[in-house]
């Protein structure tokens, strides 16, 4: 029953892909993406190949150039968001294998008992603040007013383009349905497209409450495109020269200027399939390179291809994935109850989709929970190693059949990570090759001074996080931690100041909240389109009339972009 880390006899095939899969009718684009494949035999070099072949395209959105590169703009541009702060790629960068390479506290999740620090914790993705429909801000129950956190960490979109369903729940399904009409678009094949517009109107991700396609829209006919990145790559600095707004972008790709949720979906999906990890080591050594693989990744290779340790009856070659949800008991189901509760299905309770390995050496987290225990490919492997979790309900039977040794581990580890890593995904080359995000290059305030607490010894914090950019239609600057109640008054100047300095008062409004260190407001207001103000600095400072003195935040200051 338990396998070991020694090979199969010569000539054995140890698993046959193509039957497995075709054995699963639910996931045919997996399929699809083996057939042709013969076997890999456990101790040949000479096998037929096994490289990973393209991803299947539905016909309702073939792939062209100019949507291409509009999807890129797209993915990369943090003007998507309500706030401008967050783009599809923030938690999504390629020489961190397609995901989040955060680690901060600002990515930490508490789990279920709101408690840092506990075994329940999570590192999952940080989305934007929390924003009513008015662009409001309000308190979250884990992040107060700093970046909310999701539910679970956000898996790779390299290789996306193979799945039948996306998310670790499967919810974002091969039936894509237009949310502006209701009528279905793509009726098989469509994962991407349905995935790619759930973050763009998730108020934890990368909205505000109730943001509807209109809001969208309007937003992507207001802004330049990219204004925020920087290091444009060759091909986006020739298609924002030939055209230069969003309007004509849309136009050169479906020939005319109209923005739609739909169209959004298909220039998202059309550049996630060009981005096709097929030229890891293992792709090569399949095609003939048999030097593409050092000794310790071949011995990893058939380590893991051997039946007797099932690491390919969930991930078989060339995908590393078969598309299907198990439970490993790392988790109690209380904390998550995974694919159930997209089918409702009690049998689905804790499951969650089995992720494609290649590129998962420059993955800093793994698993949906992103748990720092597992922060490394060994760990990841070796934990499988006698059954994986200790959470019992619902756990895969197929785990308590796996034994190997740490040497064996060691070599599965150097396979995985060298053997399954594109070099151009690692060194983000061409089609992985991105702008550089705004978010990281710091902070985009400086704080200064040391403001002035008010009631209970609480000092009120300012929040000036929206990038200022001419002709921005969505600028904010919040403030909170002070007295709920209290009148507030928003100073403002473009030269440095010190407090009593020269000021220009260009808000008042009374805080929302009751008592001290509840109280919060939001100046929400629109930058003018002049080119002529890139380079001002902005200072700002807020005042608080709290219970007879003056309380008061640090000054922010920006830079116009």
């Amino acid at each position: 029953m338990g396998g070991s880390g020694s090979l199969g006899k010569p000539g054995r095939v140890p698993f046959d892909a193509r039957r497995s899969i075709m054995a699963t009718p639910r996931f045919p684009l997996i399929a699809s993406a083996l057939l042709g494949a013969t076997v890999f035999t456990g101790a040949s070099a000479s096998a037929a190949p096994q490289a990973l072949g393209p991803p299947p395209v539905p016909a309702e959105n073939p792939i062209t150039e100019s949507k291409r590169i509009l999807g890129k703009a797209l993915f990369w541009d943090e003007q998507l968001s309500s706030d401008s702060t967050v783009a599809c790629g923030t938690c999504h960068i390629p020489s961190a294998g397609g995901s989040d390479p955060r680690l901060d506290m600002g990515s930490r999740h508490p789990g279920l008992d709101g408690v840092y620090g506990g075994a329940d914790d999570r590192f999952t993705s940080a989305g934007v603040r929390h924003h009513d429909s008015s662009g409001e801000a309000m308190a979250d129950p884990i992040k107060g007013f700093d970046a909310q956190v999701t539910g679970r960490r956000a898996p790779t979109m390299i290789g996306a383009a193979f799945f039948d369903d996306l998310f670790w729940d499967g919810r974002a399904t091969s039936t894509f349905v237009d949310p502006q009409t209701g009528l279905v678009s793509i009726p098989s094949g469509g994962a991407l497209e349905s995935q790619s517009l759930g973050p763009i109107v998730s108020f934890v991700e990368m909205a505000d409450e109730g943001r509807t396609w209109d809001d969208v829209i309007q937003k992507l006919e207001d802004v330049r495109p990219l204004a925020l990145a920087e290091d444009l790559n060759p091909d986006l600095v020739a298609a924002l020269a030939a055209s230069p707004d969003y309007p004509a972008l849309f136009a050169t790709a479906f020939g005319d200027p109209a923005i739609t949720a739909e169209r959004i979906a298909y220039a998202l999906a059309t550049y996630q399939r060009t981005l096709h990890p097929d030229q890891t080591p293992w792709d090569l050594f399949q095609n003939g390179q048999t030097n593409a693989l050092t000794s310790t990744q071949r011995q990893g290779m058939n380590t893991f291809l051997a039946a007797g340790n099932h690491c390919v009856d969930c991930h078989p070659p060339p995908l590393f994935s078969d598309g299907t949800y198990r439970n490993l008991g790392l988790r109690d189901i209380a904390e998550d109850s995974g694919r159930q509760g997209f089918t409702g299905n009690f049998s689905d309770r804790g499951k969650f989709k089995v992720p494609t390995l290649r590129n998962v050496g420059l993955r800093k987290r793994f698993f949906h929970h992103g748990d720092p225990l597992f922060n490394s490919v060994f760990l990841g492997v070796f934990l499988y190693n006698g059954g994986a979790g200790f959470f019992t309900d619902n756990k895969d039977p197929i785990l308590s059949q796996i034994f190997f040794s740490p040497a064996a581990a060691t070599s599965m580890q150097a396979f995985l990570e060298g053997g399954l890593t594109d070099p151009r995904v690692a060194a983000e080359l061409p089609p992985f090759d991105r702008p550089t995000l705004r978010s990281e290059l710091g902070p985009i305030a400086v704080l200064s001074g040391t403001g002035r607490p008010g009631s209970g010894g609480i000092r009120p914090r300012i929040d000036a996080y929206c990038p200022p950019v001419p002709g921005a239609a969505t600028f904010r600057v919040g403030v909170h931690d002070a007295m709920g109640g209290a009148a507030a008054f928003l100073e403002y100047s473009t030269n440095p100041i010190q407090y009593g300095g020269p000021t220009q008062l260009i808000h008042r409004t009374t805080l929302k909240g009751v008592g001290a260190g509840e109280g919060h407001a939001t100046w929400k207001t629109s930058l003018p389109d002049d080119p002529a103000l890139v380079g001002t600095q902005m200072h700002f400072r807020w005042h608080i009339r709290d219970l007879g003195t003056s309380a008061r935040t640090r000054w922010a200051t920006q830079t116009v972009l």
